[in-house]
């Protein structure tokens, strides 16, 4: 795992999410940008983006979290501020298979090296510590492409766990459902919506960072 502090734009944080397809609705162009961002509830937004074990044509069940990253971004500035991340190693089914490697590009050795999830779940609970997100003096809100992440793939590999479930991870802002209120067009993926925004994508996709 590895925390470090950084700087960014918005758009640097949406080309590291990874939930892609390409086929892409036309629509009218947005006006050049003021530069300047509406003030928002929030104080931070923590973007999240699961990578996990999976299989083609096949589906494994039940499937794990083996990359777990989150994006500390201003709910001021729209920077990113710090981030936490950490590969994890699986135990339902230890092995990659050839398909999740080739889709994630997460080796078989990397998650080798990691904590299973139950202690990256409390490295992660440190770093909100340290970060300063769990005190009263702070609100902040999980932002996901889609509601997988937390809806489905989160509750499922915690139940059974010896700690808590989260409130944080309760609730969330959806993004695809926020570009449906922006452009009233619900997208597919997140290639789609950075279209619609005119950012180029960059890095790998299906790779939370």
């Amino acid at each position: 795992m590895f925390k470090i502090t950084c700087s960014g734009t918005y758009s640097d944080v949406a080309e590291s999410i990874s939930e892609q397809m390409n086929q892409t609705p036309s629509f009218v162009k947005l006006p050049p940008r003021s530069g300047k961002f509406n003030k928002q509830k929030f104080d931070y937004f923590l973007v999240l983006d699961f990578e996990a074990t999976c299989d083609s044509p096949k589906t494994l069940v039940p499937q794990e979290v083996i990359e777990f990253p989150v994006l500390k971004v201003s709910g001021v500035s729209f920077e990113i501020e710090s981030i936490f991340h950490s590969y994890v190693k699986p135990v339902i089914h230890p092995e990659l298979t050839k398909f999740c490697t080739q889709l994630t590009g997460i080796t078989q050795d990397v998650v080798n090296e990691y904590p299973v999830f139950e202690e990256v779940i409390e490295e992660f609970q440190s770093w909100l510590h340290l970060e300063n997100l769990l005190c009263n003096s702070t609100n902040f809100a999980i932002v996901t492409v889609g509601n997988w992440d937390l809806k489905y793939l989160f509750p499922v590999q915690y139940k059974g766990l010896r700690l808590p479930y989260p409130e944080y991870m309760k609730r969330w802002i959806n993004l695809k459902s926020s570009f449906l209120e922006l452009s009233t067009v619900y997208p597919r993926n997140m290639i789609t919506m950075m279209k619609y925004c005119q950012e180029e994508h960059e890095g790998r996709l299906h790779s939370g960072i």
